[in-house]
């Protein structure tokens, strides 16, 4: 195995100066050429720095531990998993990865993990915007698409209620005024309550009135879905458009609108929210939607750990979700009672 000491001798260099440019603390200590030669050295070697024990004298390594739930196998937030990984690779940084599910044991066996390893900073990324609970002992902790059970742990999460409020805002301003909204019955999750919140908000705010009964929600399984939207769209005094919670359901409305006979976006414009381009993409027309910042959010935290800037952040920063617009939104050519 190649040694740190094999490396300053084949680069001509002490073994102090060898460290100082392997684990990026060299500027103004060591020549630029040295360095490079340092590096050629490592790389002709074969070289790989012991991180745990480049840790040890001050206690942490240069390593996030991210712990999972469900991020992996969700297409909605695996981006923020892939921003994880890309940024901290260009930034020197390693990440151990471990992802939990919503099982409770195997999240404290990862805790556990992460201590013993001395990672510098651990993120818990959530699947989807929630209160997350977080083990008190972990210490430089922040959570990724979700806010922490307790104060004084840093969340980034995408801002719902602006995402909502611009949805309804884009539909407005084509001259829409009876909007309907397609929404989700979640308890736990954060971004169902905002969403609808912003929704009924938003129509208020642009001297609409709100009428609850254009209100309909329900499950995300394909049945639950078409069965929600066959609920708002089947009625003599439909809505001329529909802002959905998520483009699951948008995909919903488009299978109803066509057993309906109602056409995309001639007689009905519809909305959705995540950009989730499996889908956006694919339907016809392509969706208008709300882009959530997931990529944006991992890839600004990371910069902010690996800063150490993390003590300084708030409870709650938010990312803007911007508007995607395609062509399943159109100003409102029929007029219903």
């Amino acid at each position: 195995m190649t040694t740190l000491a094999d490396v300053a001798a084949a680069a001509g260099v002490s073994k102090a100066a060898a460290s100082l440019v392997l684990s990026g603390k060299f500027e103004g200590r060591v020549s630029e050429r040295k360095a490079e030669r340092v590096r050629m050295a490592a790389d002709e070697l074969g070289y790989v720095r012991d991180a745990i024990a480049g840790g040890m004298r001050n206690g942490r390594t240069r390593t996030i531990g991210v712990i999972g739930e469900r991020v992996l196998s969700t297409p909605y937030a695996v981006s923020m998993i892939d921003a994880v990984l890309s940024t901290s690779q260009s930034l020197g940084w390693s990440v151990l990865l471990t992802d939990a599910g919503h099982d409770g044991v195997a999240a404290k066996e990862a805790v556990r993990e992460m201590v013993a390893r001395r990672v510098g900073q651990v993120v818990i990324a959530s699947m989807y915007h929630r209160v997350v609970p977080v083990p008190e002992q972990i210490k430089d902790v922040v959570v990724l698409n979700g806010v922490a059970d307790r104060p004084g742990v840093p969340g980034v999460v995408p801002d719902e209620r602006q995402g909502a409020s611009d949805a309804v805002a884009h539909l407005v301003d084509l001259g829409h005024r009876r909007i309907g909204y397609l929404g989700h019955d979640d308890a736990e999750s954060i971004a169902v309550r905002e969403r609808s919140d912003s929704y009924r908000h938003s129509l208020r705010e642009a001297g609409l009135a709100v009428d609850e009964s254009l209100l309909v929600t329900g499950g995300l399984d394909p049945d639950s879905v078409d069965a929600t939207a066959r609920r708002l769209l089947d009625r003599p005094d439909r809505p001329t458009a529909v802002f959905c919670y998520n483009d699951a359901l948008a995909a919903g409305v488009f299978r109803q609108a066509v057993r309906l006979g109602i056409s995309i976006p001639n007689d009905l414009s519809v909305i959705g929210f995540d950009d989730l381009a499996l889908i956006s993409t694919n339907l016809d027309p392509r969706l208008t939607t709300m882009r959530l910042p997931h990529w944006e959010m991992a890839e600004w935290l990371t910069r902010e750990l690996a800063a150490g800037r993390t003590a300084e952040l708030p409870d709650v920063t938010r990312f803007p979700c911007p508007l995607i617009e395609r062509a399943s939104t159109a100003p409102p050519t029929t007029s219903l009672p």
